[in-house]
């Protein structure tokens, strides 16, 4: 086998092997399990589980499907249908990354479908066609059309409830609604649009996930409906938003703030959407959970928790996912592997050089904020400085965020460990350091 060559093979069994030892070192760093985000003829994407799909662990009907799967694979030979081609995926590093792709998209008049993966589980789909939005789906319950006929008073939850008994496969929502004269067409169509419009602009809130955009599926069936909608209009739309959320997220760092209301609120200059989120601010709950139970879409709790804030009519008591003794007990996780990675290279005798390196690294990364100004020199991220910055951040889960930093952190470190190892002892380090890495994401 050769040293130098990079390939992956797939076999017609669907196992996957690395042939050569460059193609094993390059993937060493990306151990874990992973999904299929498309595999398409000419591109295989693959994207990380994430945590909570990893909790979820297997349905009890898992292994009959696994079963079936494995006598597919060994006994059907026929060929497999093409589905749509891949014109570019990538990861979504900010907000602004799926504005600047859905705009080049736009611009470009390119035709098929943007798959978005947020890394906090949510997963959208738009249709798009040379400027213009079709279709939008989501897996998020609350953009069910359903849930749009309750926000808007159209169907009563209960009658909800008794109208889904005759939804089919060949029947959905929409006609029963029409059959049962509880809307007309032109009221639903524009209920429909509101509804593809709320998972538009919500796709681009998504700031830390993965996108892939592919030519049309001919594999898949085409959409119950679509809509004719501008894709520009809707982008200028989805950067207001963006744009005041930002000045909301000054006064409410996350979804995940607990508020309670002050003893005398002054309820005359505020809106249904505060008032409704002020009668659930008992100090207990968090802001995405009174979200959910009054059915508000992110922005719209965010903008009214704000002016709740702002007006003082309500106090912010503490953000639910900043447990204090969780985040020193992952800071020193992360310093033990740091640590000892400092220790290999210094026994080498090439720690100066690769302080210098990590230095200029963190600098540049702007990353210092978060662990401490001296975690280059002294290989140890301070715990104060983390909890300082988790508090203050504006992002719904910064826990998360200093994970993704503090992988970071060591990952170059070990690059930085490279100029001065030997081959197989720099082989031993990483293999050690990213089993204990797993093994903190993981815990």
């Amino acid at each position: 086998m050769a040293k130098g060559v990079d390939i992956v093979v797939v076999g017609d069994d669907g196992s996957v092997a690395a042939e050569g030892t460059d193609a094993r070192y390059r993937l060493r760093n990306s151990a874990g399990r992973y999904r299929i985000l498309s595999d398409t003829p000419g591109l295989l994407v693959l994207r990380r589980v994430l945590a909570h799909e990893e909790a979820a662990g297997e349905s009890e009907g898992d292994h009959d499907e696994l079963d079936d799967l494995e006598q597919m694979l060994t006994e059907d030979t026929s060929p497999i249908e093409a589905g749509g081609r891949v014109v570019f995926a990538g990861e979504i590093l900010s907000p602004m990354t799926l504005f600047q792709v859905i705009e080049i998209v736009a611009e470009r008049g390119f035709v098929g479908e943007m798959q978005v993966f947020s890394s906090g589980g949510r997963w959208f789909q738009l249709t798009i066609d040379r400027g213009t939005l079709l279709h939008a789906r989501s897996n998020d319950p609350a953009d069910r059309l359903g849930e749009v006929l309750v926000r808007h008073d159209v169907l009563e939850r209960s009658e909800l409830a008794a109208m889904l008994d005759d939804v089919t496969a060949n029947h959905r929502l929409g006609q029963v609604c029409l059959d049962r004269a509880v809307v007309d067409p032109e009221r639903l169509f524009a209920l429909l649009g509101n509804q593809i419009t709320g998972i538009f602009l919500r796709t681009l809130t998504v700031g830390d996930g993965a996108f892939v955009f592919s030519t049309p599926d001919p594999t898949q069936p085409p959409p119950d409906h679509t809509v004719h909608l501008s894709v520009r209009a809707l982008l200028m739309d989805g950067v207001r938003r963006l744009d005041e959320i930002e000045i909301y997220r000054r006064l409410v760092p996350g979804n995940d703030v607990r508020l309670r209301a002050v003893e005398s609120p002054r309820l005359g200059a505020l809106d249904a959407d505060a008032q409704a989120v002020l009668a659930r601010c008992d100090g207990a709950t968090s802001l995405g959970d009174i979200a959910r139970a009054l059915e508000l879409d992110e922005f719209a709790a965010t903008r009214a928790a704000y002016f709740l804030v702002k007006s003082r009519n309500v106090e912010i008591v503490s953000r639910d996912r900043i447990d204090e003794a969780e985040v020193r007990r992952l800071a020193g996780l992360f310093s033990e592997i740091l640590g000892d990675v400092f220790l290999a290279i210094s026994a080498a005798g090439g720690l100066e050089q690769a302080q210098q390196m990590l230095g200029a690294w963190v600098d540049g990364s702007g990353y210092g904020a978060f662990l401490g100004p001296d975690v280059a020199s002294s290989g140890r991220i301070d715990p104060q400085t983390v909890l300082a910055t988790v508090r203050a951040a504006r992002e719904d889960d910064p826990l998360a965020t200093f994970m993704h930093v503090a992988h970071e952190l060591v990952s170059f470190a070990l690059f930085c460990a490279g100029s001065a190892l030997t081959r197989e002892r720099e082989m031993a380090l990483s293999k050690d350091v990213n089993a204990r890495l797993e093994i903190v994401r993981r815990s």
